[in-house]
């Protein structure tokens, strides 16, 4: 028998939506069989577990659902590669394998066929991640092998192998195990390990996105005032908050005379945010002021009459939705309610006129004006030769500092990451490779303030600005999006660097 997780109509506290179920549906038609399909709702008791899994008969394997994932993953694995061997079924056009070719770190569990716990307890682990997934915590309610210590999701152990999405009705989307980063469609964010994934359109969606409730009726009053519908059917209707067709995702519509039509993913975008490519938050708003307005991420034009990201300070500051929200121009942080922060923590402290104090430095440094090269003097934060430019000295040793760079603040929000970054002057290793230009560097850097982050860029690349206005081209530059021009970009900012 087949395994296809798909969605049925029914109600959650007395609400209409869509309901995941797993359901059976038989290979061979008999004069006994029933038509009907049987949907698989809730855990199999411990009992009818292990007897499913004895009694499948013929040397199959147990069906897919109710087992430990690391002896499905061992299971499967086995009669896929007999099935490769004996010219059976290949893998995708683009390499990837479904999940029951794929094993990773699984293959180090070998134990027999063991009955999955199901738990339900009354306060959740937060140390408690999913075995599988690695995506969220398990909560209350999850499976739990006695073997291999492992806790699961219930729905990425009852996962199958192939889904059918509302959304995505054309073709199915097979279960896959992948050892890199994709982005889920429906979430937009990032996971591996466990992905549901159709070739055919190259889209993913995690297996929890996936099995999520899909409610009939949304009330979103900051996006919209009247309650929204879901779109019984995939259409080409421009979304009123981004201003895009997308036909991946979920469409709701107002059945009101208002006309307004929402992704599932629009309708619950944050109000107020801060971006990595402007200096104020920015907050959305359902239509801009009549006039041209050019997006200040990808530079093209901004059509008015549908939702932008706009600057609370500056008037004339704007972004497309889906801009804005980009993962790495967006740090994932709601500001809405929150007072903007202004407090600047200053690099050095004035001690007397022409004499500061550094925070990189425990001696005063006094400021000078240099007339000529001297190569054998060098700026202790860029690593760059003192030209004919001002610096600070130290009074008692050769610790040298361009002026730009002692005034270069500590703490500073970069266009190339979304993420605040802080200058570090000791590194461990005594030098660090800049993660805009790829260039080792010994000199002061600015690393992610977020635990877990490791990017950083020397002091050259951080001292990068938009718009940049170099000399040997007449006309504004911006930092590419794409980050294979990057270095580009940052290249053009070192030789003005040097210029002063």
């Amino acid at each position: 028998m087949d395994v296809v997780g798909e969605f049925q109509k029914g109600e959650i506290d007395g609400k209409p939506c869509l309901i995941y179920q797993n359901v059976i549906k038989p290979q061979i038609h008999s004069p006994n069989s029933s038509d009907e399909k049987h949907l698989i709702q809730n855990p199999l008791p411990i009992q009818n577990m292990t007897k499913v899994a004895i009694d499948s008969g013929d040397n199959l394997p147990p069906p897919p659902l109710f087992i430990c994932p690391s002896l499905r993953f061992k299971l499967t694995i086995t009669i896929e590669a007999k099935l490769l061997d004996d010219g059976g079924p290949t893998p995708d056009v683009d390499g990837k394998l479904r999940i029951s070719h794929l094993l990773g770190d699984n293959m180090m569990y070998g134990h027999d066929i063991l009955p999955l716990f199901w738990c339900n307890n009354k306060e959740a682990d937060p140390k408690n991640d999913c075995g599988i997934c690695n995506t969220r915590k398990v909560g209350t309610c999850y499976y739990f092998c006695v073997e291999c210590d492992q806790r699961y999701h219930k729905e990425c152990v009852e996962s199958p192998l192939e889904i059918n999405y509302p959304s995505h009705v054309k073709h199915s989307l097979q279960l896959y195990n992948v050892k890199t980063f994709e982005h889920c469609i429906l979430s937009t964010k990032k996971a591996e390990v466990l992905l549901y994934y159709c070739a055919l359109c190259d889209i993913y969606m995690h297996v929890l996105c996936a099995q999520a409730k899909i409610p009939f009726l949304i009330d979103q009053p900051k996006k919209h005032d009247h309650t929204l519908t879901l779109f019984p059917r995939q259409a080409s209707l421009t979304c009123n908050v981004c201003g895009l067709v997308d036909k991946l995702h979920l469409t709701y519509v107002c059945r009101s005379i208002c006309d307004f039509v929402a992704h599932i993913d629009c309708i619950h975008n944050p109000q107020t945010i801060r971006i990595s490519r402007h200096f104020h938050g920015v907050s959305f708003t359902s239509s801009l002021p009549s006039g041209k307005w050019c997006c200040g991420i990808c530079r093209r034009e901004i059509d008015s009459d549908y939702g932008a990201y706009s600057c609370n300070v500056c008037k004339d500051y704007a972004v497309h939705t889906r801009c804005a929200l980009r993962k790495d121009i967006w740090d994932g942080i709601e500001l809405e309610g929150v007072p903007e922060d202004k407090d600047v923590e200053l690099p050095f402290y004035r001690i007397a006129d022409g004499i500061i104090l550094h925070f990189s430095h425990g001696c005063h440094m006094k400021f000078e004006t240099n007339g000529v090269y001297k190569e054998n003097e060098f700026c202790q934060a860029c690593v760059l030769p003192i030209n004919e430019e001002n610096f600070y000295v130290c009074v008692k040793c050769d610790f040298i500092l361009h002026e730009k760079c002692a005034d270069a603040p500590r703490k500073k929000v970069h266009p190339l990451h979304p993420h605040p970054i802080e200058q570090k002057v000791v590194h461990e290793n005594h030098e660090f490779e800049c993660a805009a230009c790829m260039r080792k560097s010994s000199g002061f850097g600015y690393v992610c303030t977020i635990n877990g982050c490791d990017y950083e860029l020397d002091a050259v690349c951080a001292s990068a600005s938009e718009p940049f206005n170099y000399q040997v081209h007449p006309h504004p530059l911006f930092l590419a999006l794409d980050p294979k021009k990057r270095q580009y970009a940052t290249f053009a900012s070192q030789q003005e660097f040097k210029r002063g």
